[in-house]
């Protein structure tokens, strides 16, 4: 079976140029050979046809087609330009839902075409010429002005349209351009800026006319680098004007599949046949099989890849896959392996193409390859396996082609190459074991064997993704000048490699503490005290331990493990011996290949150097990944003369616990280093501060100031943060949540030393604080505190009221705290001394209690350390402050009652001026929040005093706003009662006494403080009100309808009579305003029988009619209009009836009355006869009335038009002038109208 029996193969002989199009016959042929798949149908249909169209309007853009070299770029554009000029090739297409959507453009445009070579003219002369041209030849004559007569060339652009649309006014104009970028990049700077600009305008004047514009470009022109230095916002700016169209990986298979190489069902069914025996071999075969099945025998992978190839610009994967299959056709498809084009057989093409060595990047690889191919064909080990060597060869030489950059440490895994090669070894199938698995190791094993054939030369493997790649740089085997300088590396180099990797898990990036010795300074845990303890860390023995001042708390050595020094263990509490002793094979081959690669780094240079550093890493990572696995059983550690591994030193402990890794991590060598030193040195630690603080929450040395300063923070305020509380409660300074130094023992040790000093007397900081071989200490023997933890015993004292601490240039007491709390726990540090603070203001201390009303003989209680008064203090100061706040509040806008401020401005002021003083003095006392503060009470007994009156005006605002606040609910009703009622009615004149009086005592502060004022006024308004309440109830049951009254409104709304008007009031001649009129009286008689005296005691009006008598005008009781509405309905019917009778009357009328028909005419005569109108009155009646008073002309005269009339000529009047004006007024109304057949009706 050959290669031809399966595939109907199209080849594509040349390449498509755009001009072809011009010609009919090839602009067919171009359209029908043109292979849509569905994502480029999509592109075609959403994006290119609605850009192009005109018919609905848009924002239209212009196009741009990208893609790469031979991926039918030129092709599309024929394609598209073909259609949008001739309407007939629709049929072509071989997709009918893009041929739908064409017919929006199809035959809609003349085309101009164009190439750009080889040109140094400017993108608008090119552009500008083209369009001339072709429009002369299409019979427009159009000239654009040059570019230096315009200021753009929008106009210009309008203008050659104008011409255009004279000769084909229902066209549009297309411009297709190919190879634009090519063109771009050959443009300068300046001239690229000037192209661009232009480009812009293009897009631009695409908007507003039928002038449309697409161009092809191999990449797109937003993304170029060669752009770049034009700016991103530049180039925003243009890319708004255009659309891209991208022909994707996935339209270009489509293309392969559907017309390079097209197959029959039959022939897809043999394919598949035939590659499945070999799918198990591969990792995804199986799955990708309709995609292997469609592309046979180019492997799906091949594409990909090839368009990865950005070294190789002009590389046309149509044509290569062409011509590759065009060899293939005859020959013969092999049976025992895949016989599917990979795309290392791409390699051939570019290495035999001399065009592509002048291309450096090329040449560099295949002069690599060539020498990689030439050591495979001639001394490879394993003949069998050199097929596919020089494939995997080939193809790393292409992948190599694909990274951007060809030194980059990028290529394919094991995996990778056998998948996307499709790499196979006859018998493999033999082996029993996983295919896939069994074909993988052969691939390795060839890989391997091609390392072992070029020495290592040119080919690495990344060890981050396990990748082989083409290693242009490698032209020495580096890994084997390391073995051999490995192998002459004495033990104390050894040593100092090994340092060099306990560097790393020891995490000691830091400068060393002593420069030209391994020695570094750190703290390790004390777990029982949760505190820190300083000390050093040594790679090297105790013989260096004199380097390391001051003396700290612990010393631990990490021992050479090759070339020990001699030295003696003084089995030292505070010393502590580490030594790697269990190693293996894989620890001392990566310390030694660490070593040599860097020893081989200090003498190279260049490429060889910085690969010696990048191996020398990988194998010091190698080294921590070692130490960091097998530490618990590699490490020896000696303390005391015994010795363990650091196993056994934690047996029955909980590592964890110790340890400051978090729950789930894993313990790191660093930790747990530390954690087993902290196990060991405990007892030491125990021994050497036994009565060093308990704290529950972890401190380090670096984050004891910041602990200290919260809990000084702590001790002045009332917010306390976890990290204080955990520090005050280990210093022994809380009893409960109440702060207590007294029982504390390191207060008790500074109290100590002061009880030693006579009165008067300082304590030095040097006698609170010791040096011991340069460092500080409280009491060094026992506590060993710290001088932060000092400062903060010290505070405590201080709030106490004990001590006062004195820094440079100020002293801090008790009512400074807040002051202590915000200096730097530094300075704080650096205090100069203490000293006892002055004996108690007690004089002033009891007025104080006496002025806020609490019992003086608090003060002696005080005195004696109980701070509960203090306390009761306290909350009486801040009620009262906040009493002064409210009153000071109210004064502001005055105290109103009944309409009038009560309180003269005068007046008010000093009331104001007495407060704030009060209030200023009550603010200062909040800071004495502790007996220790109020020692140092700083006012006298007078000072005290002289605060009485701003307390007494305090309680008098506060009496006047409790008597404004009890009487002002009453006063506000009868304010609103009085805007409630009228005028002139007695009970108004009354009210205003009452006020009067009311607020006349008020005012009087004599007059208010006498007893019973409240409730006599109270009395007096309440009276008041009761009056009120009488005379309105009084009102509204004469101004409204009650329960009966108002079912005769709803009869009398209802009442046939008024439904006779009605049915009246739709002739013309009756008078309709007065029927308005009757019903508005009616029904502006408003019904309420609902209110009840207790709803009139909380609001001065109806709840249910809002009844407000001084809003109404005064009027008869509602009862007596509603009888009166009743006698007048009468009086309307029998006018009206009346009204009729006398125009039925008239001769005039009567005439016609003959001429109605026989029933209607009975009515009328019955009427007439009767002189009542009948109870029904039928619509037949009706309308033989409006029939035959037709001819009659209703007047309506408005009275106040009629007093207008004859007060014209001004009053007074005689008779006969009145007269006249009257029957000129008539005559005015009159005019025109046939004065026989005229009714006046009065409205």
């Amino acid at each position: 079976m050959k290669y031809g029996d399966l595939i109907q193969f199209e080849p594509i002989e040349s390449v498509v140029q755009l001009r072809d199009a011009d010609e009919a016959t090839a602009a067919r042929q171009l359209v029908q050979t043109y292979v849509i798949s569905d994502e480029m149908a999509e592109k075609l249909v959403n994006l290119v046809v609605p850009q192009l169209q005109f018919e609905q309007p848009m924002d239209n853009k212009g196009l741009l087609v990208v893609g790469n070299y031979g991926t039918g770029k030129s092709h599309l554009l024929s394609a598209i330009s073909a259609l949008a000029e001739n309407g007939d090739l629709l049929t072509c297409l071989n997709n009918m839902r893009v041929a739908t959507a064409m017919g929006k453009i199809s035959g809609r445009f003349k085309v101009v075409r164009a190439e750009i070579g080889a040109t140094t003219m400017s993108l608008r002369d090119i552009i500008v010429a083209e369009i001339e041209e072709h429009m002369a030849d299409m019979g427009v004559s159009y000239s654009f002005p040059s570019a230096d007569k315009v200021p753009n060339n929008k106009r210009a652009f309008e203008e050659m349209m104008t011409a255009f649309h004279e000769v084909y006014p229902d066209q549009g104009l297309l411009l297709v351009l190919d190879e634009l970028l090519d063109y771009l990049r050959t443009r300068k700077d300046q001239e690229l800026i000037l192209d661009l600009n232009f480009l812009r305008e293009i897009g631009e004047v695409c908007k507003d006319l039928r002038f449309r514009f697409i161009a092809g470009v191999q990449e797109a022109i937003f993304d170029s680098p060669r752009f770049g230095f034009v700016g991103q916002e530049f180039l925003r700016v243009i890319r708004a004007r255009f659309e891209q169209v991208h022909i994707a990986k996935t339209d270009i298979k489509f293309v392969v599949a559907e017309r390079l190489l097209r197959k029959t069902a039959d022939q897809q069914v043999k394919i598949r046949e035939y590659l499945t025996p070999f799918s198990k071999f591969y990792g995804h075969m199986n799955e990708r099989m309709d995609e292997f099945v469609r592309l046979f025998p180019v492997h799906p992978d091949y594409i990909d890849t090839f368009e990865r190839v950005t070294a190789v610009e002009k590389r046309e994967v149509l044509k290569t896959v062409s011509l590759a299959m065009k060899k293939l056709m005859d020959q013969e498809v092999p049976e025992n392996w895949p016989g599917v084009i990979a795309y290392d057989s791409y390699w051939t093409i570019l290495r035999e193409n001399p065009s592509f060595r002048a291309i450096p990047d090329i040449k560099a690889v295949i002069d690599c390859s060539q020498v990689l191919e030439s050591r495979i064909q001639q001394v490879f080990t394993r003949p069998a396996y050199r097929s596919m060597a020089l494939r995997i060869i080939h193809a790393l030489s292409v992948n190599r082609l694909t990274t951007g950059d060809i030194y980059a440490p990028l290529g394919a895994t094991t995996v990778e190459l056998r998948d996307g090669l499709c790499l196979f070894q006859p018998g493999i199938e033999e082996l029993g074991g996983d295919p896939a698995d069994d074909l993988l190791s052969q691939v390795e094993t060839v890989l391997r064997e091609i390392h072992k054939t070029v020495s290592g030369q040119f080919i690495s493997v990344n060890p981050e993704n396990r990748q082989y790649y083409l290693d242009l740089k490698k032209t020495e085997d580096f890994d084997a000048l390391i073995e051999k300088r490995a192998e002459s590396l004495d033990l104390s180099q050894l040593d100092r490699y090994y340092y060099e990797a306990l560097k790393r898990v020891m995490e000691c990036t830091d400068q060393t503490y002593r420069t030209g010795y391994n020695i570094w300074q750190r703290e390790i845990e004390w777990v029982e005290r949760k505190a820190m303890r300083q000390g050093y860390l040594f790679f090297g023995s105790a013989n260096e331990r004199s380097t390391a001042i001051p003396p700290r708390d612990f010393y631990l050595y990490f021992i050479q493990p090759f070339d020990p020094p001699h030295f003696t263990d003084e089995k030292k509490p505070d010393e502590l011996f580490l030594r790697l002793t269990n190693t293996d094979d894989e620890f001392r081959s990566s310390l030694r290949n660490y070593a040599a690669a860097l020893d081989l780094t200090s003498t190279a240079s260049g490429h060889a150097k910085s690969t010696y550093d990048s191996k020398a890493s990988h194998f010091l990572r190698d080294l921590v990944q070692w130490l960091q696995k097998n530490m618990t059983n590699a490490l020896e550690v000696t303390y005391q003369g015994r010795t363990k591994s650091m196993n056994d030193w934690a047996k029955g402990r909980s590592i964890r616990e110790f340890s400051p890794s978090s729950p789930h991590e894993r313990i790191n060598f660093r930790d747990m280093v530390y954690t087993i030193a902290s196990i060991c040195l405990s007892t030491h630690f125990q021994n050497q501060a036994p009565e060093y603080p308990h704290f529950s929450v972890l401190i380090t040395g670096k984050s004891r100031p910041l602990v200290a300063q919260d809990a000084l923070r702590a001790i002045a305020g009332p917010n306390r943060t976890k990290q204080a509380i955990a520090v005050l409660d280990a210093l022994e300074l809380l009893d409960g949540d109440r702060l207590d130094p007294y029982q504390s023992r390191y207060a008790k040790h500074i109290l100590s030393l002061l009880k030693m000093k006579g009165q008067g007397q300082v304590i030095n900081r040097s006698e609170v604080i010791q040096d011991i071989l340069g460092v500080e200490y409280l009491a060094p023997e026992n506590f060993r505190l710290e001088p932060e933890w000092a400062v903060v015993v010290l505070a405590a004292l201080v709030y106490s009221g004990e001590v006062v601490l004195s820094i440079p240039s100020k002293k801090l007491s008790a009512t400074e705290l807040t002051q202590l709390a915000g200096i730097s726990i530094d300075e704080l540090v650096q205090f100069k001394h203490i000293e006892r603070p002055k004996d108690w203001n007690v004089p002033a201390l009891k007025a104080l209690f006496e002025l806020l009303g609490l019992p003086p003989g608090f003060v002696q209680q005080i005195t004696m350390g109980n701070d509960e008064p203090v306390q009761q203090l306290q909350k009486d100061i801040t009620a009262t402050v906040e009493q002064v706040v409210l009153v000071q509040q109210s004064l502001q806008g005055g105290l109103f009652f009944w309409g009038r401020n009560l309180l003269p401005e005068d007046e008010a002021e000093m009331i104001r001026t007495k407060l704030s003083a009060t209030k200023n003095f009550l603010e200062s006392l909040q800071a004495y929040t502790t007996t220790g503060k109020l020692k140092n009470f700083r006012y006298d007994a007078p000072e005290v005093s002289a605060h009485r009156d701003g307390l007494a005006s305090l309680a008098e605002i506060k009496a006047l706003e409790d008597l404004i606040a009890d009487l002002g609910p009453t006063a506000s009703y009868l304010s609103t009662a009085e805007a409630v009622l009228p005028a002139s009615h007695e009970w108004i004149e009354k009210m205003k006494t009452t006020r009067n009086e009311v607020l006349a005592s008020i005012s009087d502060p004599a007059k208010r403080s006498i007893p019973n004022f409240r409730q006599q006024t109270q009395f007096k308004l309440r009276e008041l009100k009761r009056s009120y309440l009488l005379s309105y109830l009084f009102m509204h049951s004469k101004a409204r309808l009650g329960v009966n009254e108002d079912k005769r409104k709803v009869q009398l709304m209802g009442d046939d009579r008024l439904k006779k008007l009605q049915t009246l009031s739709h002739i013309d001649l009756m008078p309709r305003q007065q029927l308005l009129d009757f019903r508005k009286r009616l029904e502006d008689l408003k019904s309420c029988a609902s209110l009840i005296e207790q709803e009139l005691e909380a609001s001065p009006v109806c709840p249910h009619c809002n009844f407000r008598p001084g809003g109404e005008a005064p009027a008869a009781p509602a009862a007596t209009i509603l009888d009166q509405l009743d006698n007048e309905l009468d009086n309307l019917v029998d006018n009206w009836a009346q009204t009729l009778l006398s125009n039925l009357e008239d001769p005039t009328i009567k005439e016609d009355l003959s001429l109605l028909k026989p029933e209607p005419r009975k009515k009328i005569d019955d009427f007439i006869r009767t002189r009542a109108l009948p109870d029904d009155l039928n619509q037949n009646f009706i309308q033989a009335l409006k029939d035959i008073l037709s001819g009659l002309t209703k007047v309506s005269i408005k009275i106040g038009d009629l007093q207008d009339a004859l007060l014209a000529g001004g009053s007074p009047a005689t008779p006969e002038e009145i007269r006249k004006r009257f029957e000129e007024y008539l005559d005015r109304l009159t005019k025109g109208k046939e004065p026989g057949k005229v009714r006046i009706v009065l409205e």
